[in-house]
């Protein structure tokens, strides 16, 4: 073939019921045409195509896939559009493709920005998976496909009636049930799961296809932290919430879940590079936040306590004297008599030393004299001012 319509052919990227090939347009534009043999369309299969033309080329978004033209030439229906050069994100899980953590997030930000530009035309995609999210080499994110998607207003698949991927439906998609922008949430955090955690949260080898759509309208997914332990904080309870079975407990809008996805992104920052223990100043900063079980930076180790200085030897207290002096005679006598050896006079005054305690009834006695005496001179002092 070598022309289909306008376009020459350069050359077949992918042959199938969809075959794409690398043309040139008039204007002498690379383009990739996507094309359905007419013979081989339903109405509904026909109708689809046009109208997944015509949404394609009402979008202008860089993280959407733009269709120039469309229409139909030498049996086939095609859409003519940018030329990507890249791989789907179902290749690079499918090699198990080394990506960073920001690298990821970063893919997964530009899908929400893409949903989001859609939702807010009305339109859910219903189809999401990693096939349709194309990673082009200079880093952007392209979303394939809205050939499943609906319009508010389309009539076509109407309630009771699933379309898209299984694997990658919304519970309410498995149950035939309308879809909102809360079911594209629900596929993509399928997607998300899988390029994070490395495999698919619901479906493994072998799985009927009965299993898979009662793991995905009953089952939790499996815990991210045991698939991913170097994740960026967060992520699981981010993914988990936008996994939840039902519409309205889940996140509901993709710029909700790239709003949630920026507090990881924060967390991952907040970590130090590997192989690097954090400086002194993020010590005094920061929180290192890290999994359970993965690598932990070792705590700073706290100064030691100043070493106190030695306490003074006690000072001996003075010998209590073994006698005691009458005041009259000055006669010795042993300590504890009551009256004097010599003069036979009570000793009960020269008993009384400084060194001794005082009586309780003397201390109040005290206490009370000071209080009259400062009552007094404020009184006094009162006086004083007033004559003035």
């Amino acid at each position: 073939m070598e022309r289909i319509g306008i376009y020459a052919v350069l050359g077949q990227v992918f042959k199938g019921p969809r075959s794409l090939y690398k043309v040139q347009a008039p204007d002498g534009r690379i383009l990739a045409l996507k094309t359905a043999p007419v013979a081989d369309l339903s109405a509904e299969m026909r109708e689809r195509f046009q109208r997944e033309a015509a949404i394609c080329a009402s979008l202008d978004h860089p993280n959407i896939i733009k269709v120039y033209d469309s229409g139909e030439a030498d049996g086939v229906l095609y859409q003519a559009m940018d030329l990507l050069d890249g791989s789907d994100l179902s290749k690079v899980i499918q090699d198990k493709r080394t990506l960073a953590w920001d690298q990821k997030l970063d893919i997964m930000e530009q899908v929400c920005d893409a949903l989001q530009y859609a939702h807010g035309r009305g339109l859910v995609h219903r189809d999401i998976k990693p096939a349709n999210i194309f990673l082009e080499t200079a880093g952007r994110v392209r979303v394939l496909d809205f050939g499943m998607a609906r319009l508010d207003s389309s009539k076509l698949t109407q309630a009771g009636m699933s379309l898209g991927t299984l694997n990658y439906m919304s519970p309410e998609q498995i149950r035939a049930e309308t879809c909102t922008p809360a079911s594209d949430v629900f596929s993509t955090a399928i997607v998300f799961f899988e390029l994070a955690g490395g495999r698919h949260p619901f479906y493994a080898a072998n799985m009927m296809l009965v299993d898979v759509m009662k793991a995905i309208s009953y089952q939790a997914p499996p815990p991210l932290k045991e698939l991913a332990p170097g994740m960026p904080e967060g992520l699981d309870f981010v993914l988990n919430k936008a996994l939840e079975k039902e519409p309205k407990s889940r996140l509901q809008t993709a710029s909700d879940f790239k709003q949630t996805l920026a507090l990881c992104r924060i967390t991952l920052k907040l970590r130090p590079a590997a192989g690097q223990p954090p400086s002194e100043e993020d010590l005094g900063k920061t929180v290192v936040i890290d999994r359970p079980g993965g690598a932990r930076p070792a705590p700073p180790r706290p100064a030691p306590p100043p070493t106190p200085a030695p306490a003074p030897p006690p000072v001996p207290s003075s010998p209590k004297p073994e006698v005691v002096y009458c005041p009259s005679c000055t006669q010795a006598n042993p300590r504890g008599s009551s009256v004097c050896t010599g003069c036979g006079l009570p000793l009960v005054l020269a008993s009384q030393r400084k060194d001794e305690p005082q009586p309780p009834q003397r201390q109040w006695a005290i206490i009370a004299a000071v209080a009259v005496g400062v009552l007094v001179a404020l009184m006094m002092l009162f006086n004083w001012i007033s004559n003035r």
